[in-house]
């Protein structure tokens, strides 16, 4: 009887000396099932993210480079996704201009799943008539979280404060370069992709061509010289919109998307380019 109480005594000892060095390595098993699902999540983002969402926010997240379906460059008609202002901080400058009260993680599975009145950007979840499942939704909003990092969330967030007169803009910067205009109506800003080009030699797409825009820029709004027409088409498109495109009557509201404003304020600089680029045809 002594035997089996000893036996028995050894036997539970041994169990619980294996389960408690299970219980040991438990966090660490944990920690890497749960980052190979994070790395799945962020795989499957990024082939979601490249098929459905860059046509719109860039190649790159930074709404840069845009191509459509035939490999063509166009403009980029999302808001940057990897940016200090969306994906930084608990609560990104994104979501306090919002009043966003949730987490990071559940804004931008929100706004994918619901899209965005107003803009671009359309509904992506099943539930609202589009073409994603919930776990798609989830991953590829962690595929855009990956991108916060050390080096882009020590960029200060820039939130330029456009004066409402082009006349007060163009004295605060240098005179406006038209060289650099052409160059960055083309790229960074993909305005050509709907303009085509001012000289006629890229037919426009989407919006009007521009070649004339020095003289009837001046005459589409009582009291406003070109220069302050093509400042505030850039900054609010549907301030007033152009009556004739391509295809017909422009369509209201704007197509022309509406975050020129914030992408531009990176480099103010470029507004006065653009502008003296376009004056200049």
């Amino acid at each position: 009887m002594q035997v089996k109480v000893v036996i028995g005594t050894i036997a539970f000892m041994l169990t619980m000396i294996i389960l408690g060095f299970a219980a040991l390595q438990e966090p660490a098993r944990l920690e890497e099932f749960t980052q190979a699902f994070d790395g799945r999540s962020i795989e499957n983002g990024a082939a979601i993210y490249d098929n459905n969402c860059a046509t719109c926010h860039g190649v790159n997240g930074q709404a840069e480079a845009c191509f459509d379906a035939a490999g063509e460059a166009i403009g980029c008609q999302g808001f940057p996704l990897n940016a200090n202002a969306l994906v930084c901080g608990d609560k990104s400058s994104r979501m306090q201009s919002l009043g966003w009260e949730g987490s990071k993680q559940t804004f931008i599975e929100r706004t994918i799943a619901a899209g965005r009145a107003g803009t671009a950007m359309p509904a992506w979840s099943d539930a609202f008539g589009g073409p994603m499942r919930d776990d798609q939704i989830a991953n590829v909003a962690a595929f855009v979280l990956n991108w916060e990092s050390t080096a882009l969330c020590s960029q200060p967030v820039v939130a330029y404060d456009w004066p409402e007169s082009v006349d007060e803009f163009l004295a605060s910067v240098e005179p406006g370069d038209a060289a650099n205009g052409e160059v960055v109506f083309v790229a960074p800003y993909g305005c050509s992709g709907c303009h085509g080009s001012p000289d006629g030699s890229l037919p426009a797409a989407v919006g009007p061509n521009l070649g004339e825009i020095a003289e009837a820029g001046a005459t589409r709004v009582e009291g406003y010289t070109a220069a302050q027409y093509i400042y505030e088409s850039i900054l609010n498109p549907n301030a007033f919109v152009a009556p004739d495109c391509p295809s017909g009557p422009c369509a209201s509201p704007s197509g022309m998307p509406p975050n020129f404003g914030d992408r531009i304020s990176n480099n103010p600089q470029d507004m006065a380019d653009l502008l003296a680029y376009l004056l200049g045809q």
